[in-house]
């Protein structure tokens, strides 16, 4: 939190009720995704100061998004015209890497955890779960991640007028988290994991569960410009290792979603309304390797197909206004991401609101 000196001392000692109320502007900065409109990782989700570690003590944090995407960026399989092309046993389908379609997801995150005062190379211990609910409506192509399996097996995976699932998604659970904390620099480093928690029909395009196990490693910063820390410059990477996909012949290429933010805090002198942080957010995200898909192939034109497949890498790059707002009743953030660039990956928008809550 960007707040004087000797405010900061006192939060840290928690002898306060606005000490308690003053820590949950560090909630929703711990605050991890469990689910995606790009993959495993909520991108957006962590705001201005992403990469500063929850104070010491058990936290709540509630975020709420809504994310939409429709245009020709989708990646599918779909009958052929004429001549069909032959991906496995009896498979019979045409490559298509821009696709129509339609996708709105709404998801509610529930995220709690506990910062220790228990040190490691100087760096606070703490952890946290995530437990998402979901709903998405798609039509066309569109899904949730990228579906590389022929639709020969399936009817299922072809274009449809659309469909719409709602449930539990698949629950983040981060065991390892470090946060070293300076005079004008905060950094993290985090380890943790998906878990394959969410429904999910290898037969289906639309899934809220993966289908997946997904390893992820966290290393992130936030430095500010003076010494009460009222601006800052935040970055955090994370990079995500994909298992092979459930019920498919393939498995997902590595990625690494980048989050940033940079803002400016204003201290109201309010006892309801206590502090302002204005600024701008954004994330990016790449494909790191290569999709890996187990078929085999009947001839070169099969091969080709697979081979593009294998190789196409997503990316997608996004910004907006982010405006947080601390309480005496917790911290209330508000966040707008518009995304461009996008290649292999649907372009849209997204709106998040959140709420933290700190119980010391």
């Amino acid at each position: 939190m960007n707040i004087p000196a000797a405010e900061k001392n006192k939060l840290m000692r928690f002898r306060s009720v606005l000490v308690a109320s003053g820590c949950l502007a560090f909630l929703i900065l711990f605050a991890t995704p469990a689910h995606a409109q790009h993959g495993d990782w909520l991108m957006g989700t962590d705001g201005l100061l992403s990469a500063q570690q929850a104070p010491e003590g058990i936290f709540y944090s509630n975020v709420w998004s809504y994310y939409h995407a429709s245009g020709s960026d989708f990646v599918s399989f779909a009958s052929p015209a004429s001549g069909p092309i032959l991906i496995g046993a009896g498979g019979n389908g045409t490559l298509k890497l821009n696709v129509s379609g339609s996708l709105d997801e709404f998801v509610d995150q529930n995220i709690i955890g506990w910062t220790s005062p228990y040190k490691v190379l100087g760096a606070n211990y703490g952890l946290f779960v995530d437990v998402p609910f979901a709903i998405a409506d798609a039509s066309g192509a569109a899904g949730l991640e990228p579906v590389l399996s022929p639709p020969g097996s399936s009817p299922s995976l072809q274009a449809s007028a659309g469909v719409t699932k709602g449930s539990i998604g698949d629950i983040y659970v981060e065991p390892v988290d470090f946060g070293w904390h300076f005079r004008q620099l905060d950094a993290i480093v985090s380890s943790g994991f998906f878990a394959p928690s969410g429904p999910y029909n290898s037969r289906a395009t639309v899934n809220i569960g993966y289908g997946h196990w997904t390893g992820v490693f966290g290393l992130g910063g936030v430095a500010y410009a003076d010494t009460a820390r009222t601006w800052s410059l935040s970055i955090y990477a994370h990079y995500l290792l994909y298992a092979s996909q459930m019920g498919r012949p393939y498995t997902l290429g590595d990625v690494v979603p980048f989050e940033w933010g940079a803002g400016k805090t204003l201290n109201l002198n309010n006892k309801i309304f206590q502090q302002l942080i204005l600024g701008a957010v954004g994330y990016a995200q790449w494909q790191a390797t290569n999709n890996q898909i187990s078929i085999a192939t009947q001839n070169q034109t099969e091969a080709a197909a697979i081979k593009t497949l294998e190789d196409k890498r997503a990316q997608i790059y996004s910004a907006g206004p982010s405006i947080n707002l601390l309480t005496k009743y917790g911290l209330f953030s508000v966040r707008y991401y518009e995304e461009f660039d996008a290649r292999a990956t649907p372009s849209g928008r997204q709106l998040m609101f959140s709420l933290a809550l700190a119980f010391g």
